[in-house]
């Protein structure tokens, strides 16, 4: 039977998943796999369908559907890739200004809810995320995903959980933010 614990949190994650899948954006954006891949090409510039779509946990097919309707979008363009055969992916300026609309849409709304803890509070949220997540990556492919939606900026400069037991890591310490 499901505890409590269990259940906040199941909640908390439909909170953020609702707000997240909420935002105002424009019907090339609307749907969450399409605001996941945009910003899982701005995170990987030049990288392959296939790198993508394994990021944002995709068939082959539904990664060039999505990246079809990023293009017809003007946000992404297609540019020849390493070997000639394939396609590189990078933002287009409306792109990359959409990318950042949505991240910061995401990071008022992260800190709105981590607001509401005091300073003590917040120590112990944080390192138990780090548990947490340290413990729930699988491999390479799993931390890809995880992070899709992440401005993994701030995260690897101060030890990644997810990134670090991908790399076979110990499990980072809490930041000193």
């Amino acid at each position: 039977m499901t505890q409590r614990t269990e259940n906040l949190l199941g909640v908390l994650a439909v909170l953020v998943t609702d707000e997240m899948n909420g935002q105002d954006t424009p019907p090339a954006l609307a749907g969450a796999t399409a605001r996941a891949m945009l910003n899982a090409i701005g995170q990987y510039p030049d990288s392959s369908i296939e790198v993508l779509r394994e990021a944002v946990d995709l068939s082959h097919p539904a990664a060039v559907r999505a990246v079809a309707g990023l293009v017809d979008a003007g946000l992404v363009e297609k540019k020849t890739g390493d070997d000639r055969r394939s396609v590189a992916l990078v933002l287009t300026a409306a792109g990359k200004r959409e990318m950042n609309r949505v991240r910061s849409a995401r990071d008022r709304m992260l800190k709105r809810i981590v607001g509401r803890l005091d300073d003590h509070e917040r120590v112990a949220f944080e390192d138990l995320l780090i548990k947490i997540l340290w413990e729930e990556t699988r491999d390479p492919a799993h931390a890809m995903q995880l992070c899709r939606f992440c401005d993994d900026g701030p995260c690897l400069k101060a030890g990644c959980p997810v990134e670090c037991r991908e790399q076979g890591l110990p499990m980072p310490e809490r930041s000193a933010s």
